[in-house]
């Protein structure tokens, strides 16, 4: 059984989480030790004992094939280190071994963003959906990043894609244009 404080406290260190949302966060994991994977997936790396980051997921309600980071938490000391590029990465392999296809979203503010390391979402592939200037506060902009995945696109990809496949439409990137700014929280 893991122990949620441990969690808990990489959230409180990292600084950009206000107490309303590390309650939210501590509320999610004690349902996540109670019944894992319904409805939050929780995914950590680890240095040998040292908890270097996590990642807590869940399906977007009303749904059936899209899903919300609820948490992303990297160790201070793991910043640029690729921890929060791999944690990404094991997102969709998770996802990917229970769906052929899934839309991932995550909203967070420029201090979180910050603290994952400017410009991860995109790096990894993730289109920006919703930028507000200035909605949490001067200087703490808001941010929606959405990405679709696919395991026959992948496999397609790692097999040299067929000539007459049609590339698999994104919805996330065939949102994009469409929504400057994202009215969600």
């Amino acid at each position: 059984m893991i122990d949620a404080r441990e969690y808990e406290q990489l959230a409180r260190e990292t600084g950009v989480f206000k107490d309303i949302e590390l309650d939210i966060l501590k509320e999610s994991l004690l349902v996540w030790q109670k019944r894992p994977g319904d409805p939050y997936t929780l995914l950590d790396l680890r240095d040998g004992r040292t908890l270097a980051g996590f990642a807590l997921m869940a399906r977007a309600q009303n749904t059936e094939y899209s899903y919300d980071i609820r948490a992303l938490c990297i160790e201070r000391a793991y910043i640029g280190k690729g921890v929060s590029q791999r944690l990404l990465e094991m997102l969709e392999e998770e996802l990917l071994g229970r769906e052929s296809s899934a839309l991932i979203r995550c909203e967070l503010s420029r201090r979180k963003e910050d603290a994952l390391g400017r410009g991860l979402f995109i790096q990894a592939g993730y289109s920006l959906l919703g930028h507000i200037a200035d909605f949490y506060e001067a200087g703490d902009d808001y941010f929606m990043y959405a990405k679709h995945i696919d395991s026959r696109a992948r496999k397609a990809a790692g097999a040299g894609q067929d000539a007459d496949a049609e590339p698999a439409e994104s919805p996330a990137r065939a949102a994009e244009g469409e929504a400057e700014t994202g009215p969600e929280a």
